[in-house]
């Protein structure tokens, strides 16, 4: 990464920190336009559509980054997230299941997997998976109740 998408990146980073995420989506884009592959503001620009609302383009850039890094359990964690947003339960499962395969120790893709599992009313696996996350995240305070309640 030049220089130039560096200072990009790290000013998209600043602006997610701040929750500003038209910004953010600015800055990532600008690195998009001149590399289309960019894995990682591919990655970045889904989270902050994720947490903008903009959920059918976050897909698409989180479908990207799965095509481009399929060993990379971060890449279906998002994916696997905004899924879980928009209620495609079935295939959030999925794409959570595969970040945990790739990332044993992902507390938050695992948590997220719980919460799948809870809308999908599998509360022995739900339970599971909430306790697997507080190995990794303590501080997970819902998964700490879920894991007792199932």
């Amino acid at each position: 990464m030049g220089w130039k998408h560096r200072r990009a990146f790290l000013s998209a980073q600043k602006a997610l920190e701040n929750n500003e995420f038209a910004a953010a989506d600015q800055w990532l884009s600008g690195i998009l336009d001149e590399d289309s592959d960019h894995a990682e503001a591919l990655l970045h620009r889904a989270y902050s559509r994720l947490r903008a609302k903009r959920m059918d383009e976050a897909l698409e850039d989180a479908n990207r980054c799965v095509q481009l890094r399929p060993e990379s359990g971060v890449m279906f964690m998002i994916q696997g997230e905004i899924l879980l947003e928009k209620g495609d339960l079935l295939n959030s499962h999925t794409a959570l299941k595969k970040a945990c395969e790739l990332e044993k120790d992902n507390g938050r893709a695992l948590f997220a997997l719980g919460k799948v599992c809870c809308a999908l009313d599998k509360r022995a696996e739900a339970a599971e998976y909430f306790e697997a996350a507080l190995q990794f995240e303590r501080d997970y305070v819902l998964a700490q109740w879920m894991a007792k309640s199932f």
